[in-house]
């Protein structure tokens, strides 16, 4: 239903119905929650099975907190995040889930999902002035792009140990989630290693409508043999439709010590290069609780349900503290975002869950975007 036929008693009502739905939580719609991480794998044998479950949960609080550090922090400082006590940790976990539980009458064997309280986690990490980001990016689309010493290029072909390596990668899930295509016949058709090699824009566009209109992460291995035995990493993330926003990571020669076989020089490649993307993103998205901004902005609504969808998206965005509707009309809704960080984190941030922030100031326009309306 169109808004200019709603009555002017029903649109009345849809303002107080709306503004209602704004000023309560509702569930977040992000592809996965930051505070919580999933699985912790235990496996620990005590002088019984109640000891064994004890400890076993005591262990898997300890390194899901070390996980969600990981997570958050950049590397150079998480040294300075303090470790909690028990007690203390104990308080910062929300709750726990156990799947896949085994115990024998001295073992137990599980994997626990935690999840942690955000703000207690925030108030720690600010007090210890560690710096931290929690905007998840929208996940990226993995074209492993292979150079064998004979000159070739390949893609989608085999053997592509380049493209194996990523398969079976067991990469902790950060704030950079990873999508592996699995070469399918419309994949092979969207693009090609040419096509990924140059970063052709249109061929991108094409794999990531695949994919929900997810960025794309081109990573180009060389294996060399020889006197200096190794692996060079040239990786691009793109995001489609945006030329010139691209960012890009070259990898010096990682050298194979002895012992090492192929398959795992290109596994730790993998992980070294995927790190990059992570440290990269979370330098990009730092939140200084101490800057923050305030703006109002237009959204533009041919129905009720657009004007939701838009809504529905700012929910869960970390730089997002709070939003406020302001008036809603047959042309839409007029809304105030309270946000921290710069206005440039902002857009990064919206971006993520498809939202685009156009206009300058006081005319700003935050509207869904076109290819991600269902």
């Amino acid at each position: 239903m169109l808004l200019k036929r709603w009555p002017q008693r029903g649109l009345a009502v849809l303002l107080l119905a709306a503004s209602a739905a704004f000023a309560m939580p509702t569930v977040a719609q992000s592809r996965f929650d930051v505070f919580t991480i999933s699985p912790v794998p235990v496996d620990v044998t005590a002088a019984n099975a109640s000891a064994a479950r004890d400890q076993a949960l005591a262990e898997g609080e300890k390194r899901a907190f070390q996980m969600l550090i990981e997570r958050l922090t950049l590397a150079n400082s998480r040294n300075r995040v303090p470790r909690p006590s028990a007690a203390q940790l104990n308080d910062l976990v929300q709750g726990f889930e156990v799947a896949n539980e085994r115990r024998s009458g001295v073992r137990y064997i599980a994997q626990y999902s935690f999840r942690f309280r955000p703000d207690a986690v925030r108030q720690l990490l600010t007090g210890a002035g560690v710096a931290f980001a929690e905007t998840a990016s929208k996940p990226l689309v993995v074209l492993a792009v292979f150079h064998d010493e004979d000159g070739r290029t390949v893609l989608w072909e085999d053997p592509n140990p380049w493209r194996d390596a990523w398969a079976r990668a067991k990469l902790p899930l950060g704030l950079v989630p990873l999508v592996i295509p699995l070469g399918e016949i419309d994949d092979v058709a969207a693009i090609d290693a040419d096509g990924a090699t140059r970063g052709d824009d249109a061929r991108l566009q094409a794999l990531s409508q695949r994919y929900e209109g997810d960025d794309v992460l081109v990573t180009q291995a060389t294996l060399m043999h020889g006197v200096l035995h190794g692996v060079n990493v040239q990786t691009t993330r793109y995001t489609p439709g945006n030329p010139g926003s691209s960012q890009s990571w070259t990898a010096a020669t990682m050298e194979k010590p002895g012992g090492e076989n192929d398959p795992d020089l290109m596994a730790r490649a993998a992980a070294e290069t995927m790190a990059r993307v992570e440290e990269a993103w979370k330098v990009a998205n730092i939140l200084d609780p101490r800057q923050s901004g305030t703006l109002i902005v237009r959204v533009p609504a041919a129905s009720l349900g657009d004007w939701i969808a838009v809504r529905d998206r700012l929910t869960g965005i970390p730089a997002v503290r709070s939003s406020q509707l302001v008036a809603l009309d047959r042309d839409g809704a007029r809304v105030e975002i309270h946000y921290l960080g710069d206005p440039a984190q902002l857009r990064l941030a919206l971006g993520q869950r498809d939202l685009e922030l156009g206009g300058s100031d006081p005319d700003w326009i935050l509207r869904q975007r076109a290819d991600a309306r269902r």
